[in-house]
């Protein structure tokens, strides 16, 4: 059975290790610090009870929150856990009435924008070098309100 919920510490290894497969740029000082600040924006993904991806964000403003990882193992990629991440957050920011989601995302990363671009999100600028092997990013933007 596939379920959303909130991360729990108990995760955080789990989380860590997907994240080490996905990306090459990782800080796991930084998951534990969105998860202090915005616990509500930090939501995993699981299958038959084994986390599968997960999702953090950081809330930038009293109406921003900008999603800093979406992440999902490569094992269970294209089945709708990052689709199911994104619209459980979508329902925990209404509730806390934010109007706006932020991200960025690598101009290579043609699944990601596609994913976005699906839910919604729009093509706000290019940001030049913006991860540390040089490559641009997208930032795009998701209006909730």
């Amino acid at each position: 059975m596939n379920s959303i919920r909130r991360f729990q510490p108990s995760d955080f290894e789990r989380v860590i290790g997907i994240e080490k497969e996905a990306f090459n740029e990782y800080n796991p000082i930084l998951f534990m610090a969105a998860y202090e600040t915005f616990p509500d924006g930090f939501l995993v993904a699981e299958k038959d009870g084994d986390v599968v991806g997960f999702l953090t964000t950081i809330a930038t403003s009293l109406f921003d929150v900008k999603i800093l990882s979406l992440a999902i193992d490569r094992r269970y990629q294209n089945k709708g856990f990052a689709s199911m991440l994104m619209q459980s957050l979508f329902e925990v920011l209404r509730t806390k009435e934010v109007l706006r989601i932020l991200l960025e995302v690598r101009l290579s990363n043609l699944l990601a924008q596609r994913l976005y671009l699906s839910l919604g999100f729009n093509l706000v600028k290019v940001i030049s070098s913006y991860y540390q092997d040089g490559e641009d990013a997208y930032l795009m933007e998701k209006m909730l309100a």
